[in-house]
């Protein structure tokens, strides 16, 4: 199987499974994710009004206000996304972004950027080869001092065999070539947090954590 049709059938069978979150763990964990998000790009990006950002498999552009909060623009975020109900949603909700459409393996991009950021892509992408393949090419996108900006989950589901943890190693293996490296735990593990609701914070200890923010620099 393609990698993209890989990748659309593990996104179909997620959609499927949103009625499974409670709203009040997407509340919290999304706002843990920001905050400590938020902090990292500023510890090793001095985000101007020329620095771009580049988020890959950026589904409905959910990560947008975040990264405009950060400090980027409309003229300095760039989205790749590859299904193309998505792809509809981010040009009817935020049309002045460019997107650049489909496979980011196949797309010809024109410029390079100083972040590069990726969210629960690849723990929907199963083969090996072909995560190494889109490391190298987000690693190829990046700018000298840019960086790679990393949020996916570290341990495996046991009822879900459609999607795959990457572990801490493998992260750092895809991006060996970093000179610089941070990475934080974070996200109270769905299963607990979906039971614990607005008790989020008094649980969210560091063992309990199922996902990983990491930052990989290229110099």
């Amino acid at each position: 199987m393609s990698l993209q049709k890989n990748i659309e059938e593990q996104y179909g069978k997620r959609l499927d499974k949103n009625d499974l979150y409670n709203s009040d763990y997407s509340r919290f964990s999304e706002g843990e994710r920001s905050e400590k998000l938020k902090l990292l790009v500023k510890e090793f990006l001095n985000v101007t009004t020329n620095i771009t950002v580049l988020e890959i498999g950026a589904g409905q552009g959910g990560n947008i206000s975040l990264l405009k909060e950060i400090g980027f623009s409309d003229q300095t975020i760039f989205m790749n996304e590859l299904l193309p109900e998505r792809i509809a949603h981010i040009k009817k909700n935020y049309p002045g972004i460019k997107i650049f459409e489909g496979n980011a393996l196949d797309i010809n991009f024109d410029q390079k950027f100083d972040c590069i950021f990726q969210s629960t892509v690849f723990t929907s992408i199963l083969n090996e080869h072909d995560r190494v393949k889109l490391a190298n090419k987000m690693w190829k996108l990046l700018n000298h001092g840019g960086i790679i900006l990393w949020y996916d989950f570290i341990y495996n589901n046991p009822g879900n065999a459609d999607v795959k943890k990457v572990s801490v190693d493998e992260v750092k293996a895809l991006f060996a070539l970093a000179t610089k490296t941070k990475i934080v735990k974070v996200t109270l593990a769905p299963p607990i947090g979906r039971r614990v609701g607005k008790l989020y914070n008094l649980f969210n200890v560091p063992f309990l954590r199922s996902h990983i923010l990491g930052v990989f620099q290229k110099q």
